[in-house]
Formats: C-alpha cells, structure tokens, sequence
C-alpha cells in the first residue's frame, strides 16, 4: 500500500512488515496545489514504480496546471524522481488528480478534474510511461468539489469504473460506468437502485467508497468517523447491501484530527515482495 505523511510517500507491505519512505516528489514548501501517488509493482521487470502527480487552479484566471513524476525503486531501497514526459501526450489535459486509483492489467488509472470541471478518466501504463485522458459520461454535472467526493473508480467485471453516489443518500440510487474499450472511447452504464427495505442503510449517514474486492463488492465507510461506527458491503452483482459494525477502535482516534483517519477496504493479497536489500 502507499500513502503520504508529512508530505513523504510511504510503501508498506503488511506481509513483510516493510516500510519504505520515499524523498518528496517536490519541495513542499514551494509547491503549491493537490498532490497525489499511486504505486504499483511491476511484475514483468520486477519494478516498483511510483506516480506522482501535482494540479494547480490558479485564483485569479482559474486555469488548471499539473505535472507528472515516476519514482523507480531500485534494488537496496534507491531510486530517484523522474518527469513522467518530456513533452506532454497530443491529448494531454491539466488535471487535478482525485485521490484514489486501480491498476488493471499494467495500467494505474485514476480521476482528474480539468479547468472546465470535466471528469477525466486519466491512465498510466507501468512500463512504457504513456499517459492517456478519456472523459467520463457522468449522468449528472455538479460543479467541484461535489464531484471529488460523490465519485470514485473501483474494478468492476475486470475494467475500471466510475462509481458516482451522488444520488444514494437521497435516492438510494448508485451510477457505474465501465470502460469497455479505451482506443475508441466506449463505456457502458449500469444504474442500480438499493431495496426499500435498505434505503434506511444509506439515508441516515452520508457515506463515501472506501474499497472494493474482485467479486464484484463495494465498501462504504461514513464520512463522519466516531467509535463505533458501521461499514456497508454493497454487492453490485446481486444489489443487496449488508451492515458491518466495526468496533473496538480506540477513541483517541477520534478525539483530535479527524483527517488523520482513513480506512480501506481491499482484497487480501499475500506478497513475499521485498521493498529493498537487507
């Protein structure tokens, strides 16, 4: 897994026990603006390959500026920042980066907002470096920061999908779009609306997706965390939903910032990896 703290991406392997702090992709105190990383391993050049990404809205003319760097962890833990592109892709958009990627099949995707407030389906293939935009069909426009917190991408059936909840809290209603072919830009939706015997799940907490497993399972965690608080299971493929409480968390969790609490929900998935040479 990798997160930031104190501004320094972090790679931890829970079978290991590994954590590896990376140096900052940019100096923190000069660089303004969203930064995001997502990591994945590599498998075929037995890589660990980290993206970072930095987005901009200048105040005074609204104008969206990013650039892209790919951290290479080499053998014993070294490695180096990198510009992801010497000159940008023919359809390279500046994007703020939303938090939040999957990687399918060698590409890490993830969510970008432009100056014209487009969502942005943005990719990122491991081993070549080639970056490519596609823009999302949402099926409602709602201006920023709306859209950062309604929508998310998960996989779903093997390809990458938005999931927007915009409307679950009021309507019991979730949106996908699944990606089905990236060169000609061709997506497919699917609507599901929650059981009326669940719609009390959703309507009495606001809610955000924190994870997702294989079989096709979503994770909803609140957005407001207190101890205890409960965790829903939504199943896509069946659309039923089940409430999980989680207890037991200390509450001086709770107690000073709670942006410093996150949870994630994934799919076990046991590795022996090394993160460096010891």
């Amino acid at each position: 897994m990798c997160y930031d703290l104190w501004q320094k991406p972090r790679i931890f392997n829970p079978a290991t026990r590994q954590l590896l702090t990376l140096p900052p992709a940019f100096n923190p105190n000069t660089t303004k603006g969203t930064v995001s990383y997502y990591f994945r391993h590599d498998p075929i050049t037995d890589q660990c390959k980290v993206v970072c990404s930095v987005g901009v809205r200048l105040t005074d003319t609204q104008e969206v500026r990013s650039h892209h760097h790919v951290f290479v962890l080499k053998p014993g833990g070294g490695g180096s920042w990198r510009k992801a592109y010497r000159l940008p892709p023919p359809d390279f958009i500046p994007h703020i980066a939303a938090r939040g990627g999957v990687c399918i099949n060698g590409v890490i995707y993830y969510l970008g907002w432009t100056a014209a407030d487009n969502c942005m389906l943005v990719s990122f293939h491991i081993r070549s470096h080639d970056f490519k935009m596609i823009q999302v069909p949402l099926a409602e426009e709602l201006p920023p920061p709306a859209k950062m917190k309604n929508v998310c991408l998960v996989e779903y059936g093997g390809k990458v999908t938005v999931v927007d909840q915009t409307n679950l809290r009021d309507k019991g209603r979730l949106d996908l779009w699944s990606l089905e072919d990236a060169a000609n830009q061709k997506w497919s939706s699917k609507r599901l609306v929650v059981k009326p015997s669940q719609l009390d799940f959703v309507r009495n907490t606001e809610f955000v997706v924190r994870g997702t497993s294989r079989n096709g399972k979503v994770f909803l965690i609140p957005t407001d965390l207190v101890s205890p608080f409960q965790i829903l299971c939504y199943d896509l493929q069946s659309n039923h939903m089940i409430k999980m409480d989680i207890k037991g968390v200390p509450d001086h969790w709770f107690s000073k910032d709670k942006s410093t609490v996150e949870v994630m929900l994934m799919d076990h998935s046991e590795t022996l990896m090394s993160l460096m040479n010891t």
